[in-house]
């Protein structure tokens, strides 16, 4: 009697996750999870805490990385992202959705060797890790799609980072 009792409450716990879908990506595939996890692990270094994948981002993060996909190009213009910081990674070529989130995140933390920290605020050629490391961002959502042979990953995350005036205090030194 009891252990149906039991598996009665998990089961509407687990219904009830689903059902919201801003809480924790539960079941997130293993791309968003190997995003997740290297974000992390960079997030670390620079005091940043670590951030949590949310269903509703990656809901989102995989309708961009369709749309983008389908345009053959990156642009920040995917209509779904809904007000999210964006970082994105895109070409020629098929590759698996773990290769491609490992190489895209590694892309965007090695725009380190050109962030001046000494006069912290956005370039162009920063702009992907400064938003990787940004502190007060801490949900993260990752998409990935490949079609007709053009593969894009998405990285959404709230709240956005690359604030005017907010460097100092989000885009610490690497310890």
């Amino acid at each position: 009697m009891r252990v149906g009792r039991l598996v009665s409450v998990l089961a509407a716990v687990m219904l009830a996750a689903l059902v919201t879908g801003g809480g924790p990506a539960a079941g997130q595939s293993d791309y968003a999870q190997t995003g997740l996890t290297l974000h992390n692990q960079y997030r670390a270094k620079h005091g940043s805490p670590a951030m949590t994948l949310t269903q509703n981002l990656n809901n989102q993060a995989q309708k961009c990385a369709q749309y983008y996909a389908a345009k053959r190009t990156i642009d920040h213009s995917c209509p779904y992202k809904s007000g999210a910081g964006e970082n994105l990674v895109g070409g020629q070529g098929s590759w698996d959705a773990i290769s491609f989130v490992q190489m895209g995140t590694q892309m965007w933390y090695d725009e380190i060797k050109d962030y001046d920290f000494n006069t912290p605020g956005f370039s162009a050629r920063t702009g992907h890790f400064t938003q990787l490391v940004w502190k007060a961002s801490t949900r993260l959502g990752i998409g990935y799609a490949s079609e007709g042979g053009w593969t894009v990953v998405v990285g959404l995350y709230n709240p956005p980072g690359n604030v005017e005036g907010q460097y100092p205090q989000n885009v610490l030194r690497p310890r």
